[in-house]
């Protein structure tokens, strides 16, 4: 008798523990999956266009860097450029350069909630502050004034590419199945 109720017991408290094991086996896989729905959503609706926008445009301004443009000590004002250069440089700046800064101003404004961190970060918001600065001059390019800020250069390309590749690498990461660091540190937002 005593057997029986000890046989009984025991399996009531493995059905119990299997039970918990399962529970928290589907959470953590709820919890993965949360997690990857998020990232690819911070891919597909803000970082990966934004990271292609910005390599056509570093792209472009490397291009015309290298053949057209005056050294940058020499391009203060469109009105000091060759009359050639000017032109070139109007074309290539009303066309591609800042049709495509705007719709990343649009990306970031309107994926807001989709950055990775809680902060608003300051290489995007040089950005588009730089953005927004520079369509107040469009209508005045003649005057030789200069944007009231300044493009970030290099830490807002650094951002963006450094934020696209960490979230591929999560989001790899989670396809595989394989276990990483989670929470804020080591999660990519």
């Amino acid at each position: 008798m005593q057997a029986a109720v000890i046989t009984a017991s025991v399996s009531v408290v493995v059905a119990v523990l299997v039970f918990l094991l399962n529970q928290r086996s589907q959470l953590l896989q709820e919890r993965r999956q949360a997690r990857l729905t998020r990232i690819n959503a911070q891919l597909r609706e803000l970082y990966g266009p934004l990271h292609a926008l910005v390599d056509v445009n570093e792209r472009i301004w490397a291009e015309l860097e290298r053949t057209q443009l005056p050294p940058p000590g020499e391009r203060l004002s469109v009105r000091t450029l060759p009359p050639q250069a000017a032109d070139n440089w109007r074309r290539w700046f009303r066309s591609a350069l800042m049709p495509t800064n705007l719709r990343m101003r649009e990306l970031i404004i309107k994926h807001a909630d989709l950055l990775i961190e809680p902060e608003f970060p300051k290489p995007l918001q040089d950005f588009c502050a730089h953005v927004t600065s520079y369509e107040v001059l469009l209508g005045a390019e003649e005057s030789g004034e200069r944007p009231l800020i300044g493009h970030p250069g290099e830490p807002y390309v650094e951002y963006v590419r450094t934020s696209f590749t960490r979230l591929k690498v999560e989001q790899l990461r989670l396809l595989s199945g394989k276990r990483g660091t989670n929470g804020p540190r080591g999660s990519a937002g």
